[in-house]
């Protein structure tokens, strides 16, 4: 029984879950086009001009738009925040169907995307985002094939997770990375890290050194356009959250609090 799809139209994809913060416009889940900025600068501020610079360049109006999908993380807490924000606004006041998407699994396909040094068997993806004291918001996905996107620029059927989303000790990870290799009834030919991978050189070097096969890192920024090549067949599907219960995916507790909490369970370990 072949599974039932529904145009989607247009796609408003929006992350601002890293330094990057980048928006795209899809139609049906073919790029329109995208707006993006690499440097640290106030998301908060900066992001709704994005979307009317993109808007204004496609000739169109928030009013034409179907659909909207956003990074929900991991990735840094206000960032996030901020992305989720606009995106349920969006979506509540134009009556918009709202998915999210993992940040992480976007960095992950849009890197698989980008970097062409491979073979035709299974690759596994690590995206990296910095999560400061040697922890990186990560996870692993998979492909088959020389590209983890179709011939014309759709998701392929074979790409799936390994593991979720999480934050994580680098050096830990790596070793556990090996230890699933290592126990896996089909091996990788290829693990490429992604994303944030400067602040890591040290432990990816380290397991390029203990593991034989081929081992690349590839610097990378998010790309919108990617979060919207992952949300447009389940947007297909007929799938959508619902707006006013739809939160980020933070992984862990912004900072602040968690400082509070240890705080207070110190506070109550000296009475």
């Amino acid at each position: 029984m072949t599974e039932r799809t529904i145009p989607t139209g247009r796609c408003l994809a929006i992350d601002t879950s890293s330094s990057a913060m980048t928006v795209a416009l899809l139609d049906n889940g073919k790029l329109l086009g995208e707006v993006s900025s690499y440097a640290e600068r106030n998301h908060s501020i900066g992001l709704l001009p994005h979307i009317q610079e993109l808007l204004a360049k496609l000739n169109l109006k928030p009013q034409d738009l179907q659909s909207v999908a956003v990074g929900q993380g991991p990735g840094s807490y206000t960032g996030v925040r901020i992305a989720v924000s606009v995106a349920k606004t969006f979506a509540w006041s134009l009556g918009l169907d709202l998915i999210g998407v993992s940040s992480l699994e976007a960095i992950a396909l849009g890197g698989a995307a980008k970097e062409q040094q491979r073979s035709n068997g299974l690759t596994w993806v690590v995206p990296l985002l910095d999560g400061r004291r040697r922890q990186a918001f990560t996870a692993v996905y998979a492909f088959e094939g020389a590209s983890p996107l179709t011939p014309d620029g759709g998701l392929s059927a074979s790409w799936h997770e390994v593991l979720p989303d999480g934050i994580r000790v680098i050096g830990p990870w790596t070793a556990q990375i090996l230890a699933l290799i290592a126990s896996a009834e089909r091996k990788p030919q290829e693990i490429l890290f992604v994303g944030e991978t400067e602040g890591f050189n040290d432990e990816l070097d380290q397991f390029a050194q203990a593991w034989h096969g081929v081992a690349t890192k590839l610097s990378y920024g998010i790309e919108a356009h990617f979060i919207g090549i992952l949300a447009y067949p389940r947007l297909a599907r007929g799938e959508k959250a619902d707006v006013h219960n739809f939160v980020p995916n933070y992984t862990r507790l912004p900072e602040a609090e968690a400082n509070l909490l240890a705080g207070i369970v110190t506070k109550k370990g000296d009475h």
